[in-house]
């Protein structure tokens, strides 16, 4: 279901969105090495009103490639849209995303697709780490794993790791009928660095969310793939959003085109 899908994810609105921790088998990693330097900026400002309207692409649910015959329609809106409100997932911040595709037939040749992101952060401002519910559906599906809590917290913004140091935002093992299986979803940030998107340049650190899977209790994992990556400028947010694609549904590309503050 894409709307689920999309809380990712940002996920990011992102990607990113995670892709955000719960206590149901969520494991944040807390140890610092020594020398590290948290990034103290707010990378992702949530201010009631506050909007990105983003260019780019749909990427296609098999090969994870950007759909170039999307550009000339797609469009996304992120709304801030409430702060500390009750959802069905505990208190969250909320943040509505809609996108503009195509239909693929002549009458209506678009539409917009509504999405809600639940962001969790200790304050809706400043520097938190910042977690995203995300939908894993689909890897309960491909091994056969009966739950309904298909909609997990996963940190995908742990700015206190500092640039460079890899996080764990998810971390949870399920017994399956071909075994153990083990879904990881890594995080890492990159050293701020200008990046120039829609002929405007900004300063951006660059975080991915890498998922990993282990199979019958192995310490390699035996599937290894982006998630998202997000581009967050400080005091702005996404700048630029890749939320990868995952066989069933679509992903998408996004680059900031204009904001309203």
């Amino acid at each position: 279901m894409k709307t689920a899908k999309l809380l990712v994810v940002t996920a990011a609105l992102l990607a990113v969105l995670a892709f955000m921790l719960s206590s149901s088998g969520c494991k944040e990693s807390t140890t610092e090495p020594a020398g590290v330097q948290p990034i103290t900026e707010d990378l992702f400002p949530l201010i009631v009103g506050r909007k990105l309207t983003s260019s780019g692409f749909l990427r296609d649910k098999i090969t994870d490639i950007n759909i170039e015959a999307t550009g000339a329609v797609y469009e996304a809106r992120m709304t801030v849209a409430a702060l500390n409100a009750p959802t069905p997932f505990g208190t969250a911040h909320v943040v509505s995303d809609s996108q503009r595709v195509p239909t693929g037939i002549a009458s209506p040749p678009t539409i917009w697709v509504l999405t809600t992101f639940y962001v969790q952060r200790s304050s809706p401002t400043g520097s938190g780490n910042i977690s995203f519910l995300t939908n894993i559906g689909r890897f309960y599906r491909t091994f056969g794993i009966q739950r309904a809590d298909s909609l997990r917290w996963i940190l995908l913004s742990k700015q206190d790791a500092g640039v460079g140091v890899e996080w764990t935002g998810f971390d949870s093992s399920w017994t399956a009928p071909t075994g153990l299986v083990r879904l990881q979803v890594v995080g890492k940030f990159d050293a701020k660095a200008p990046i120039t998107v829609n002929g405007q340049t900004y300063n951006a650190y660059k975080a991915t969310a890498t998922r990993k899977v282990y199979l019958g209790g192995s310490a390699t994992p035996s599937v290894v793939g982006e998630t998202a990556s997000l581009w967050l400028a400080p005091d702005i947010g996404l700048v630029k959003f890749i939320f990868n694609a995952d066989g069933e549904s679509s992903g998408f590309y996004r680059e900031l085109k204009s904001k309203n503050f």
